[in-house]
Formats: C-alpha cells, structure tokens, sequence
C-alpha cells in the first residue's frame, strides 16, 4: 500500500492571530472615542443633590448653579424642598433641613406638592442671618414616586365664616368668661398658618359659647392678624404675655371662668415666641405656671397643642385646673393628615365642641357620651379627640385633680370621679 503525500498548504494560524489583535485594537478604539468624544456627559450642575449634603456647608455653593433635590411644600407661603415633609412641617426648625426655592416657580408646579423635585437653580442666601439656603428657581423635574406620606403640603388661611353656616346658637354667659389664645411660630417661615386657623375657629367657637369679644385676649405672631375676621391684641413675646396675665390678674374673680389655648411650636425650652430675624427666646414652664397661679377664678381650662405639650402638666397641675396636652413631654404634635387646615388634635377638639365636624370630616361630631344631657363637658370634649385623633405618634393627656399627671384616653374613659365632667367651655 502506498502512502499518500503530506500536502503542501501553508499553515493560517498567524493570518488568524493578527485578525484578531486587529478587531480588539479596533475595538478599544472605538470604545475610547465614544467615551472620550461621542458619549454626551451630565454636567455637574445638573446632578441633583440631597439637602442635608449641601446644607452642612451652604456658603461654599453660593453664586453657583446647582440642582437640589427634595420634597416640594409651601410653609407660611414660602416655597421650598424638605427632606422629609410629614417632619418638617409638624417639628423641623433646623434650616438643614430645608431650602427655600427663591425666585417665581410656576403655578404648574403646585401639582407636585409632596412629591419629590429636582429644582436647578443658582444657590443664593434664603436668609443669611439665619443660615437658610436659597435656589433662586429655573426649572423643576419632577419625580415619578407620587406622594409618600398624608399631609397637607401647602398650608393656608382659612375664612371662618363658614362656622356661621353651621347655625350654632349663641350660648348665654352664666358667669363671666375670659380667654387668652396664643402662637408664637417662631420665625417667618415656620409660623404656618394652620396655627392662625387654629386661633380663629377657636375664637369663633369661644363666642358662640359666651365668652364676650373683649374679654378674650389673642396673641399671635409679630401682632399682625392674616386677616380681619379675629383682632390680635399682642405679638407673641414674653411681654406681651406679662401684661395680659397682670391684667387678668385685676380682673378675674372667683366666680369666673378662664380658658388658656396654645398652639405653635414647642421644645424642651418650653413655648416658642416670635423672633422673625432668627435666636431663640421661649416662655418655659415654670414662667407660665407663675402667670396661671396669679389668676383667681371659679374654672380653669388649658388646651395645649403645641410638641413637647406634656412636660407642662407636672408644672400647672392644681385644683379647679382642667389640662389637655396633644402629647407627652417627649412626643411631637402634628398638623392635620387627612382633615385640613389645622392641628390634629385641636381639629378634633374643637369639633366636640360644635357637634359637628370642620370642614375637611364629614359627619357629627358626637361627643355627648359619658353624661348625655345635650352639654359637652371638658372630659368628654377630651376623650372624643383623643380617640379621634389619628397619629400613633403623638399620645394626648389630661389632667383634672391637681395631681401632676397626665393620663392618656383610656384610663380617662373607663375611670370616675372626674373633676372635668362638670367643666364646660
């Protein structure tokens, strides 16, 4: 058997490494080309921020375009972009926190309130003396996350003619009646206006139990009313608060009755006032217990919505003294989730109070459950909010025999002997 030849073809080995060393040079080629020269980059001024990273050092982006990121809401009519809007507009006065959106944003982006925004900007000053960043507004882009939490997300005034609606008669005074309403707010962009509705339908409800116009004092804000439908006698300074408790002081008798409401903001100081250039002076507990023990009178009523409320009740409690905190001595007090314009708990209160609810409920507002003699006492006024009231994190209190300590619903329901329950607005 013959053997066949070897052929005489040439290997293609090399051919096939060079092709290959080729397309990968090629390849790294056209891969630097795009990223160097095609592929469009984002500039830096169009990476959206997060509000705490820029507020720690604001000063080193003033006059620089940059694009914040953050919840759009409307404060006391300040447009601005929170990192958190259920926070911010219940408890937040650090101006890390926030930033105010300077300049005309367009009405079209209302429709976003509560979502979260990209708003490109150059950074400037909100209010330097107060450490308040500013970007002045050129465009928004909105979020596809929608709204995270309940709320209210742009506060306004309220017209409080619409009690008038309501057809409430007039109660007649038996005694002589006095009122001291008070919110403070803090500055300019904190002093929300759901405090000032808080104040009016307060007020309007305070009338139509007897209590005559002159003789209930309100001290609101710099002293200046949003509007005409409630006078305010005083700014909201410690001075203004001495002068009406001395008044009080040579008027009240003991056959008379005094209702005390606060609202606004508080803290471990105590009570906010209104300092709209920035610093912190506040009314503590042991001022205001001193102003409530110079009064003489027959019943005392005290109403405190604002955070913090309960640490007061171990400094006010006292006999013929009837106390309602919105929360503990370590909780926040929250504005309205679902009802409208004002506090949480002072909504539900006050909507005792008429038998009906605000506008923002719908429905009675039956709170005649303990004794039903058609009359709304101040433990039955109590249990119907605090019940009603919807924020696991807030605990209202009540306090009625002097004793120091706040009691939540449930103790205040199923127990007896209540000095409240013969307590009427």
């Amino acid at each position: 058997m013959s053997k066949g030849k070897k052929g005489n073809k040439k290997s293609n080995r090399p051919v096939t490494l060079i092709a290959l060393v080729l397309i990968l040079i090629g390849t790294n080629a056209a891969t630097i080309y795009y990223f160097m020269f095609y592929q469009q980059t984002i500039p830096l001024e169009d990476v959206p921020q997060n509000i705490g990273d820029i507020t720690e050092n604001p000063a080193a982006i003033i006059g620089h375009v940059v694009t914040i990121t953050g919840y759009y809401v409307i404060a006391a009519g300040f447009p601005m972009l929170v990192e958190d809007t259920l926070l911010f507009l219940n408890n937040s006065l650090q101006p890390s926190n926030y930033v105010w959106i300077t300049g005309e944003p367009p009405v079209d982006m209302k429709e976003h309130l509560g979502e979260r925004c990209d708003v490109k900007g150059i950074a400037e000053w909100g209010n330097e003396n107060q450490g308040i960043l500013g970007v002045r507004y050129s465009r928004y882009t909105p979020h596809e996350s929608g709204v995270v939490n309940h709320g209210i997300f742009e506060d306004k005034v309220l017209d409080s003619s619409v009690l008038e609606s309501l057809g409430l008669p007039e109660i007649s005074p038996i005694s002589q009646k006095y009122a001291l309403l008070y919110s403070g707010g803090w500055q300019e962009d904190k002093a929300y206006y759901r405090f000032w509705n808080d104040l009016v339908f307060m007020y309007a409800i305070l009338k139509m139990h007897g209590y005559p116009e002159e003789n209930i004092y309100v001290i609101y804000k710099d002293g200046v009313g949003e509007y005409e439908n409630m006078t305010v006698d005083y700014p909201a300074t410690q001075t203004a608060m001495e002068t009406v408790f001395q008044e009080l002081n040579q008027t009240l008798t003991s056959r008379d009755t005094f209702f005390f409401y606060t609202t606004n903001h508080g803290g471990t100081p105590g009570l906010s006032t209104y300092l709209p250039n920035g610093g912190d002076q506040w009314l503590n507990k042991t001022e205001i217990a001193g102003w409530l023990d110079s009064i003489t009178c027959h019943h005392m009523i005290v109403v405190m919505q604002q955070c913090f409320s309960g640490q007061v009740i171990p400094e006010i409690s006292a006999p013929n003294r009837v106390i309602m905190t919105a929360c503990t001595h370590a909780q926040s007090a929250f504005g309205c989730d679902t009802e409208g314009q004002w506090d949480e708990f002072s909504y539900h209160f006050m909507s005792a109070l008429i038998g009906t609810q605000l506008p923002g409920g719908v429905g009675d507002a039956w709170a005649d459950f303990i004794v039903e003699d058609g009359k709304i006492s101040m433990r039955e006024a109590y249990l119907y909010a605090a019940i009603h009231d919807s924020y696991n994190q807030e605990t209202p209190l009540y306090d009625d025999d002097g004793d120091g300590v706040g009691l939540w619903a449930g103790p205040v329901f199923f127990g007896s002997g209540f000095y409240g329950d013969n307590v009427f607005l």
